[in-house]
């Protein structure tokens, strides 16, 4: 898809939505506007300020502006329901940027759900994880355009009703930012299966798989296309005879995936999850050679909902092992690609888990992967909320350390301590806005010791 083709896409999603606003007119038209303002000591924000923000929020000082219409799903039995969103960020900073975070149209059959165009995925854990509970697709980049089929809801299959469903998605995005590949395609589908054990436990078991296939390299020029090479895309295959060697004797395109094993648990007096996510890149990493690395964490729900603390998660982090040092069949040098050179990245953001530090943007406006050896790393994750005096807080802290790369490890391994606490206003409590303010924090040895701060002031409503 050329970049013509992607703004009349953009055109059609808005025409798409007025059209379907003048077609229900009992449906209500919500709305949203924040004013943001973020600032800090240093000439960059403090990590938690702009990582996870869906791409949205620079990592220098600035003001920005959010605005955002919407019509959400009824809340009814219906068999067809649509819903649409259009959203956009405009910030004053080192440079002034006006960006589209989401532009969509979702139609609801069933148990079916289609969206088109650019919507961000749920949040989960209560926005208190690392990576939203997934180690190789975060909430830390942008959005994709494209569409997502998917079953909203878990099915139970007709052998097994009583104890086992199911649920999963297939998708299809445009990479659209200036890449070592441009133009390239996002090829995404999964597929999870839930276990109920008992009345209160149930396992559930999943793996996502992700592909980038497609495009123009400015260094090895087109790449293969068309269907046939998209029907070795979507199931594993090898590259044909128009691929470059490396995929003639691998997969086509850039691989990368994710296990889930999640057990949950659900008593009279709180929840509680446990889930592993667990990343591959190749093979070794799908036969699980590498089963040390990953992202593990427990969530619990105090199911007190206005209390001092009502929820709270703690993570851990770990990449190190890379499924051995030897270089056949280890060092997998995650989120990195030799064809794809831009690896897991997007406009300048990691994918997955932002403890992924991207290398700069050069001077065309391409992000070259991540830092080889900063992947490698070890991280814990403290988040935290509740309400204090009838305020809303939410907080957050991490400590990370960096290895470096096998054979060059780092002598004096860098760490990072960062930290961020919010406090929200209802306006509920004699506030015709609601109001967040924030403190955020870095120290160590990884990046600059940063204090900063936000402001925020949101109002929304319906028409």
């Amino acid at each position: 898809m050329k970049k013509m083709h992607f703004h009349k896409l953009i055109l059609s999603l808005f025409l798409f939505v007025i059209f379907l606003q003048v077609y229900s007119q009992k449906k209500p038209l919500n709305y949203t506007f924040e004013l943001n303002t973020g600032i800090s000591t240093k000439s960059t924000l403090p990590f938690w300020m702009s990582a996870n923000k869906f791409g949205a929020v620079p990592t220098s000082n600035h003001i920005s502006l959010y605005s955002s219409i919407f019509s959400d799903f009824k809340h009814s039995n219906s068999i067809v329901d649509f819903s649409y969103k259009a959203s956009f960020t405009g910030y004053a900073a080192n440079k002034n940027h006006l960006l589209i975070n989401e532009l969509y149209g979702s139609l609801r059959y069933k148990k079916w759900l289609l969206d088109i165009g650019i919507k961000h995925g749920q949040v989960l854990w209560e926005g208190l994880s690392s990576s939203n509970g997934n180690i190789v697709m975060s909430t830390n980049a942008r959005s994709f355009p494209g569409y997502n089929l998917q079953l909203v809801h878990y099915i139970k299959l007709p052998f097994a009703k009583k104890w086992l469903a199911v649920k999963g998605n297939y998708a299809d995005y445009l990479l659209n930012d200036k890449r070592v590949v441009e133009n390239a395609r996002l090829h995404h589908k999964s597929i999870y299966f839930r276990s109920t054990l008992n009345a209160k436990v149930e396992l559930i078991t999943g793996v996502n798989h992700y592909v980038q296939w497609g495009g123009t390299s400015y260094v090895r020029g087109k790449l293969p296309a068309g269907f046939s090479n998209y029907i070795k895309v979507v199931t594993g295959q090898s590259g044909g005879s128009d691929a470059l060697q490396t995929e003639k004797n691998n997969a086509l395109g850039n691989h990368i995936g994710s296990y889930l094993l999640q057990l949950n648990y659900s008593g009279t007096k709180l929840n509680w999850s446990f889930y592993y996510s667990h990343l591959f890149e190749d093979r070794s990493g799908r036969e699980l050679t590498n089963w040390r690395d990953g992202l593990y964490g427990i969530f619990i729900d105090f199911k007190k909902p206005t209390s001092l603390l009502t929820h709270f998660l703690g993570e851990f982090t770990y990449t190190k092992h890379m499924s051995g040092s030897t270089g056949f069949s280890g060092r997998d040098n995650y989120f990195n690609n030799s064809i794809y050179g831009s690896g897991w990245t997007y406009f300048g953001n990691t994918i997955g888990s932002p403890y992924f530090t991207p290398q700069p943007i050069d001077e065309a406006g391409r992000t070259h992967g991540v830092i080889v050896g900063d992947n490698r790393f070890i991280a814990y994750n403290i988040g935290m909320q509740g309400y204090f005096l009838k305020l809303h807080y939410k907080a957050l802290f991490s400590h990370t350390t960096y290895i470096g790369w096998f054979g060059n490890e780092y002598e004096n391994k860098p760490t990072q301590f960062s930290g961020i606490v919010t406090l929200t206003i209802p306006k509920s409590i004699n506030f015709p806005i609601a109001v967040s303010v924030g403190i955020a924090f870095d120290t160590g040895t990884y990046r600059p010791v940063t204090f900063g701060g936000f402001l925020k002031l949101s109002k929304s409503g319906g028409f």
